[in-house]
């Protein structure tokens, strides 16, 4: 009976734990606005330049904030990134994709900058740029008072907002702040980066632009000799209360390649703005903002990595937006450049990385629509020397479904894409006397400019990654078996890459003999992972080629991307130590001849040349500390140095469709979340677990043990399950905790502006 007894006991109290594990939720406790308040970049100084400025945008149309005191004003630089020249398409919006079109036909316009100039002398400026409400305030003092603003690009609207308060004091009632329109010089800025082009020399730049007036308003039609125009239209409303003070709206439409329809657009933006009160333009401005930010979450115990990473969520959806073009390497913040278009060498690729794990695929799509606008054209016309480029850019499309969970996408959208740039690849393959598949002379990005090389590790990785997803799509869907097995015979009899005493070489006939910023021979672990960084092989060559391409020349022409993409790198290999010294490095700005800028902009060229990439994929870096989903796995905390005790993010997205959250408490990963949005197979990898249980509440769902620190889920669509090692009656996520003297750390503060300006030297243009 004792025995009987005992069995009961143990069983009630098996009964009573199940109860027990199945209770547990997760607890938020963000308060958002404090949260990315302490984030917020702050100017002690006033910003003198593009490389200092404050900015906000919608994704289209944006401004960047900064004074000119040579003219005592202060400029709201505006900027929209489908304004372009189309001169090699006169019936569409842009010229790219035109065969033997160039960026002299289809670069980048300045549409123009709204001028404040106060009636007092500048003498300095406070500004902060507000994360969580999307909008810039600030005060300019002057020696007659102070004016101040606030500024904001409403969501749902193609328009800057202006709000000025001024107490300046003047002996004369009338003299008052004013505003002046200066419209953007309509030509390419390669003239200016290359004055004695001969390109340059022969380019006839576009007409003078149109005033025109409309009862309060003004319009600003800027005509294109390609046919068509764009147009900024501009009306101040006064309080009437108080003369002092307004409100400025500033639309920029572009109609292209209709004529005279951009100013009436913009027109009608304005009015359409005027009608509504202001604080139902903020409302709806504010909320878009608000579910922005909240589709994920992540904290970590560095403080500036931090705000540096929250300030790239911030920009991400100030450059792009689903309707808007493809991001180029500038947005909506319009600067003279020598790159005033989008590049394949390794921008646009950089540039999307950050969008799929942060769980912001929406405002991704514009990437989407590129590559199907662009497919035929690109695959036909750039698939010499550099087909390795184009090919790698549809590795974000394949990566864009992938996140999504969409296999259906992949096989019907990716695979004919993946197709036809294999026929591409296949006429540059060639038998040697062994019988292997070699690949003749091509190019490795920026290796001895655009010198080409015979077995390329950058085409080698790019080939056998198109090889792979065929035959894994393929396959899933049971289609195309003569392709499957065709594919498998090139794989298995493709030259393997190439190496030498130094780890993975440019080509079968170059060396990494030089210091070079371009992680080009890399790609085949990352982010491609045709090396496997769970083989000891592979890491043992990876980490080697790392550690030379870094060291070799004391690292003398690396640039930004340079130390993110090594950063990304480690983080693959599991080594967190080395990624966070990397990413240090980066943050610190110790990064070669490039600029990080106060603003987290990124500059090569002296300055004078904006790069979009480099800061967005150092926010892809650090999430990869916290959150890799390669090779069918999610990966939690798979590289934290070990100088973070805490970490925690939350709705993080994993290849497959999942969205996972974590917490690490102590050195130890508390707890897991996951959810399937598709109800794909589900395998989680958690380093420093030994088993898990499911501790949430509902349905109990099977955890299948793999191996020491893996497990196989079985998750449904729609399913949640919320895991750990052990019993928890409590878990929450919420932000680590900051030193108060480490927060707001972007922005120019005192005594650290720039004493150079860093822009091209232009004349000044009348119209």
């Amino acid at each position: 009976m004792k025995y009987y007894f005992k069995l009961q006991n143990v069983f009630l109290f098996v009964m009573l734990l199940g109860v027990f594990q199945l209770q547990a939720q997760v607890v938020n406790e963000i308060d958002w606005s404090k949260f990315l308040g302490q984030h917020d970049l702050i100017w002690e100084e006033i910003p003198m330049q593009w490389n200092e400025g404050a900015f906000t945008g919608n994704g289209q149309v944006g401004m960047m904030i900064y004074a000119t005191m040579s003219a005592n004003r202060v400029d709201f630089h505006m900027g929209r990134q489908d304004v372009t020249d189309h001169r090699g398409a006169p019936n569409r919006k842009t010229s790219m994709g035109v065969k033997d079109t160039g960026l002299y036909d289809y670069s980048r316009l300045d549409v123009g900058r709204m001028a404040l100039y106060p009636v007092g002398k500048i003498k300095s400026a406070s500004i902060r740029q507000d994360l969580w409400n999307a909008e810039i305030r600030g005060v300019i003092y002057t020696d007659l008072g102070e004016i101040s603003f606030r500024a904001f690009t409403p969501y749902d609207k193609m328009m800057n907002v202006i709000e000025i308060i001024s107490t300046e004091k003047t002996k004369s009632k009338k003299e008052s702040y004013k505003w002046e329109w200066l419209a953007g010089n309509p030509i390419t800025p390669r003239v200016y980066a290359k004055p004695d082009h001969p390109k340059t020399l022969e380019y006839k730049p576009n007409p003078k632009p149109i005033f025109k007036q409309e009862g309060n308003a003004t319009i600003c039609e800027q005509g294109l000799l390609a046919g068509g125009d764009y147009a900024t239209a501009w009306l101040e409303v006064k309080n009437k209360s108080s003369k002092n003070s307004s409100m400025l709206y500033v639309a920029i439409a572009n109609e292209v390649p209709a004529a005279h329809v951009s100013g009436k657009v913009a027109l009608k933006t304005v009015e359409d703005a005027v009608a509504l009160k202001p604080e139902t333009i903020e409302s709806s401005h504010r909320d878009w903002w608000h579910n922005y930010y909240q589709k994920s979450f992540i904290s970590m115990p560095d403080t500036k990595m931090e705000s540096f990473y929250w300030i790239q969520i911030y920009k991400m959806a100030t450059c792009s937006r689903a309707d808007g073009p493809a991001l180029d390497l500038m947005g909506p913040f319009y600067k003279n450049t020598g790159w005033p278009s989008l590049w394949w060498n390794l921008n646009v690729q950089l540039t999307y990385w950050p969008f799929n794990t942060s769980n912001h695929l929406d405002i991704a799509e514009n990437f989407i629509h590129l590559i199907d606008t662009h497919f035929d054209y690109m695959v036909e016309y750039k698939s010499g020397k550099s087909l390795g480029d184009f090919a790698w850019a549809t590795h974000n499309y394949w990566l864009y479904y992938k996140y999504k969970g969409d296999d259906e996408a992949i096989q019907n959208k990716w695979v004919p894409k993946a197709i036809e740039i294999l026929k591409k690849y296949q006429t540059k393959m060639v038998r040697n006397d062994q019988g292997q598949i070699e690949l003749t002379a091509m190019g490795s990005p920026e290796y001895k400019g655009f010198k080409v090389f015979k077995n390329t590790n950058y085409n080698l990785a790019i080939l056998r990654w198109l090889l792979n997803g065929l035959i894994e799509s393929n396959e899933k869907f049971n289609t195309n078996p003569e392709g499957i097995i065709k594919w498998k015979e090139t794989l298995n009899d493709l030259i393997d890459f190439p190496t030498d005493e130094n780890g993975l070489m440019i080509g079968s006939d170059q060396p990494v003999d030089m210091s070079h910023r371009h992680y080009s021979h890399l790609l085949g672990l990352y982010p491609l992972f045709q090396l496997n960084p769970d083989d000891p092989k592979d890491r043992t060559l990876v980490e080697k080629s790392v550690i030379h391409w870094h060291e070799i020349e004391d690292g003398s022409k690396l640039g930004g991307y340079a130390y993110t993409g090594a950063a990304s790198l480690y983080a693959a290999l599991s080594k967190g130590n080395e990624s966070n010294k990397l990413l240090q490095s980066f943050l610190a700005g110790n990064i070669g001849r490039a600029l990080l800028l106060p603003n987290t902009f990124y500059t090569e060229g002296k300055g004078l040349n904006p790069v979009i990439e480099t800061p967005l994929s150092a926010a892809a870096s650090i999430m990869e500390l916290q959150l890799q989903s390669w090779g069918d796995k999610i990966r939690v905390f798979p590289a934290i140095p070990d100088s973070w005790k805490e970490a925690s993010f939350q709705d993080l997205r994993a290849q497959g469709g999942f969205l996972v959250s974590a917490n690490r408490i102590k050195g130890k990963t508390e707890w897991v979340s996951i959810k399937s949005l598709e109800g794909k197979p589900c395998v989680l990898k958690v380093t420093d677990w030994r088993n898990a249980i499911q501790i949430s509440k509902g349905k109990q769902i099977d955890i299948v043990k793999n191996s020491e620190n893996e497990f196989t889920i079985d998750l449904k669509k729609g399913e949640s399950i919320l895991i750990a090692s052990h019993n928890l009656d409590k878990v929450i996520i919420k932000p680590i905790s900051h030193p108060k003297d480490e927060l707001n750390q972007y922005g120019v503060k005192k005594g650290k502006s720039y004493t150079e300006i860093m822009e091209y030297k232009v004349p000044e243009y009348k119209y």
